[in-house]
């Protein structure tokens, strides 16, 4: 049985709780900065992740790897509906 989604709160308070405490007690206003930086910050982590060669290079070297794995899975996906298909026509469930 799965565990129980634990909301994004709780998520917070229990992996940063620094942050958590942080900004609990900040006004709207202050929370609306906080954000504004939190946005800003993303988009300077965005940009160092498209101009880090190395994470690119590592990314097609893992991509041209994985290729052989991905065309198996999607041919015996392609296979396996052939089949379920074939089951259907001749009156299997």
């Amino acid at each position: 049985m799965a565990k129980p989604k634990k909301s994004i709160q709780q998520k917070v308070q229990e992996e940063m709780p620094e942050f958590a405490s942080e900004v609990a007690g900040l006004s709207v206003s202050d929370l609306n900065n906080r954000l504004a930086q939190l946005a800003k910050d993303s988009e300077v982590n965005e940009q160092a992740q498209e101009d880090d060669e190395g994470l690119e290079k590592a990314r097609a070297e893992a991509a041209e790897m994985a290729s052989p794995y991905k065309d198996a899975k999607k041919a015996i996906r392609l296979r396996s509906r052939y089949v379920i298909g074939l089951i259907k026509e001749k009156g299997g469930a």
